[in-house]
């Protein structure tokens, strides 16, 4: 395996790289690191050159004291590795970049795989989302919000992981719960505040989209992703929307079986 740092516009990214072949960049969810990848990391070396690295805030990545770009992070990795074409697979946070990357460096993105994805720029598609957002913010953003303004750091990680890894096992649920501990710093400062979004923001871009797109949504994951994920599906072009029975948004740990094997195959078919 190699691994290492990448200097950045006023920060370092930590990077690691592993396999031969087509170069795979998984890209982490916005609480949690590089490590939630651990199976997939290994799983995919068997075929692919597979590269995982902490986000800019996140890991052992630093933390961002002036405005950054999360796609131009991605883009100096890629520059520093020398590769010219990848798969993306983003999850969550990741998934906003990797869409984002995609969109404005088209010809370096070979498939798109995005998970519980989130958009930058994203607008709800009606009501009846806006009704589900307003009761998550009242169930789950406001209490977290209240735990770290009175600096209750752990309780506010619990919320996360509660609300996002609902359907873990328990071993899986203690390592998640750990890796969120040890980014819990973003609780406080959260990465986000200092992010220069691309204008027009990337919901806006959906439809230039002409890479082959994977769109995966766990049937456990928060109502509200379930509704984004439909509207990434509608919006670009020729996507492939699968549900995950049992998984929640952090997909390829709840149900790898399922994860692995649709992601794989996936990629397999664009060799």
């Amino acid at each position: 395996m190699q691994n290492g740092y990448v200097d950045v516009v006023g920060g370092r990214l930590y990077y690691e790289v592993k396999g031969d072949g087509h170069a795979v960049v998984l890209i982490h969810a916005g609480f949690l690191d590089r490590r939630m990848w651990d199976e997939q990391f290994e799983l995919f070396a068997k075929d692919f050159n597979v590269i995982r690295y902490d986000v800019r805030g996140f890991g052992k990545s630093s933390r961002p004291t002036e405005k950054y770009s999360d796609i131009e992070d991605l883009s100096a990795l890629l520059t520093t590795l020398k590769i010219d074409k990848v798969y993306l697979v983003g999850l969550s946070n990741g998934g906003r970049i990797a869409i984002d990357f995609t969109i404005n460096h088209p010809s370096k993105v070979d498939a798109l795989v995005l998970v519980g994805s989130g958009v930058s720029g994203y607008e709800t598609a009606g009501a009846e989302e806006d009704k589900v957002w307003e009761e998550f913010n009242k169930q789950i953003d406001e209490p977290q919000q209240s735990a770290v303004k009175k600096g209750r750091i752990a309780e506010a990680v619990k919320i996360d992981v509660d609300a996002w890894a609902s359907a873990q096992s328990s071993t899986n649920r203690e390592r998640i719960m750990e890796i969120a501990m040890e980014n819990s710093h973003i609780q406080i400062n959260p990465p986000e505040r200092l992010q220069v979004n691309p204008n027009p923001p990337g919901f806006k871009r959906l439809g230039e989209i002409q890479t082959p797109t994977l769109v995966l949504i766990g049937d456990r994951d928060i109502h509200g992703m379930r509704f984004i994920a439909r509207q990434l599906h509608e919006r670009i072009p020729g996507s492939t929307l699968v549900e995950i029975p049992g998984a929640d948004h952090i997909a390829n740990t709840s149900k790898p079986g399922e994860f692995n094997r649709v992601v794989l195959e996936f990629l397999t078919n664009r060799i």
